[in-house]
């Protein structure tokens, strides 16, 4: 039987364009909303072989005439971004070797080819990883023996990651810790486990991406609250909404680089503690602050023991080709986490839980060599930007891999479809919010080489230079001039 193609409402359109008027506003209208649409398909807010609203209810949506609906749909055939089909309206798609910008798991671009990729906020490996190999051999003889299945993770690995958690204060055993296939999985497990569809989960924005996917795909119903300084919104959004679930991340936050503070810390697990709410604590980057950052303790260890669950991985630290990561969390927790992992993904490959082994044993030399090579490139990225691009505002990280920068004006949309053509590879600003907020922003990351990174500025004044002057898309051949 022939599946029900999916098609978008037109209020949900409307809503999901936010103000697209504003983006490249000396170009004609239906220009515009082209680039609005686009936008949204290659983010992957508009998944593949969704329908469109049909053009006259889309132009009552959005209070213009049905002619720039036309022209704003035929631009995008034209660019292959949709397909029409007699009777059945016009369908998304994205045109061959078109990447989405916010997928970062989606095709990147070609090695060694002039592109620099931005969108993915992730360094490149170490060959001291290919080296830690030696010692995964060694250790592999004895797992052969056994049929390798181990749905909690290896033991050597689980007394590792629980070893990492008492260096930084918080007492842990084996049976806390559960190994997962990256913190991306981490998530995925502790949404399912622990929440129903349309049960309120509350996230500070901007936020990571994949957390977004994640809620989405359970239809949770979301709560976003602004990121602000000491985080007291937060925690008195959680005492009024009382959500089941809270996604934050305390250290070196995706994109902002922001460090929570310990009294901050502390009145969140407050808060959960009187709500009953789970605190999910992202903790991808917590390795990754730099020589002047403060030591603030695991978020875990402010008495929430049984109401936090917190996530680690391998990615940000080491290498993102390492998908290891774990969970940590009560031990009841840990035991509803396994029973809901078993069902999608039997256990993590054992190979790579012995390199994940080795590393968290003995990488440290490797671990500060990356800390340093990130604070070099964010300073060099910073001077860069200061020089070249002084209207451009943000805040000086303590550590992680990016700088989230205010634009001054909502055209990140803009700002990544025209890096395209100075070949940069760039995640829109909407793509760590919801409903095509923080188009004023854009997430640059540091973990590209220095000299690289100043490429990349000047590339991205001539981008801004271009924007400033007015560019605008080139109208397809024989299209409407409205």
């Amino acid at each position: 039987m022939a599946s029900k193609t999916r098609a978008v409402p037109g209020y949900q359109l409307a809503k999901s364009l936010g103000d697209w008027p504003l983006a490249g506003h000396k170009g004609p209208l239906y220009a515009r909303l082209a680039l609005g649409i686009r936008s949204l398909i290659l983010d992957g807010r508009i998944p593949n072989s969704v329908r469109l609203p049909g053009e006259r209810s889309l132009a009552v949506e959005l209070h213009v005439s049905r002619r720039t609906v036309s022209s704003a749909y035929a631009m995008l055939r034209d660019e292959g971004f949709l397909v029409s089909h007699h009777g059945g309206g016009s369908v998304t798609q994205l045109p061959v070797g078109r990447s989405r910008q916010g997928a970062v798991w989606g095709p990147a671009v070609v090695q060694d080819s002039d592109w620099l990729d931005l969108a993915v906020a992730a360094m490149p490996g170490d060959p001291r990883i290919a080296s830690a190999m030696v010692g995964v051999l060694e250790a592999l003889p004895y797992h052969l023996t056994h049929h390798g299945y181990a749905p909690q993770g290896l033991l050597p690995l689980r007394e590792a990651v629980a070893e990492e958690y008492r260096r930084r204060g918080l007492e842990t055993s084996v049976e806390q810790i559960a190994i997962v296939s990256g913190a991306q999985q981490a998530i995925s497990l502790v949404v399912e486990t622990f929440s129903d569809p349309l049960d309120p989960v509350i996230l500070e924005t901007p936020t990571y991406p994949g957390v977004l996917d994640v809620l989405r795909r359970y239809r949770s119903r979301v709560v976003d609250v602004g990121l602000d300084h000491d985080q007291m919104g937060l925690s008195h959004a959680i005492r009024q909404v009382l959500p089941k679930l809270v996604y934050l991340i305390a250290d070196f936050h995706n994109p902002t680089g922001r460090l929570l503070g310990a009294v901050e810390r502390e009145e969140l697990v407050r808060a959960a503690g009187e709500s009953g709410a789970y605190l999910l604590v992202d903790e991808s980057f917590v390795e990754l602050g730099f020589e002047d950052s403060p030591a603030v303790a695991p978020l875990a260890s402010f008495g929430g023991n049984r109401r936090v669950i917190s996530i680690g991985s391998m990615s940000k630290s080491y290498w993102a080709g390492l998908r290891v990561g774990w969970v940590r969390a009560d031990r009841a927790v840990i035991a509803q986490l396994v029973e809901t992992r078993a069902s999608v993904d039997m256990s993590s490959p054992v190979v790579d839980q012995l390199l994940a082994v080795e590393l968290l044993r003995g990488g440290t030399d490797l671990l500060n060599s990356r800390r340093e090579a990130l604070r070099v490139q964010r300073d060099t990225l910073v001077d860069a930007l200061h020089t070249r691009l002084p209207q451009w505002q943000f805040p000086v990280p303590p550590g992680g891999v990016s700088l989230w920068i205010d634009l001054g004006k909502p055209v990140s949309t803009l700002v990544v479809a025209r890096a395209e053509s100075y070949q940069l590879r760039l995640a829109v600003g909407s793509r760590f919010g919801l409903s095509g907020t923080f188009e004023n922003y854009l997430r640059i990351p540091f973990t590209l080489p220095a000299q690289e990174l100043v490429v990349v500025v000047e590339r991205l004044s001539s981008v801004m230079a271009d924007v400033d002057s007015g560019w605008r898309f080139t109208p397809p051949v024989g299209g409407p001039l409205v």
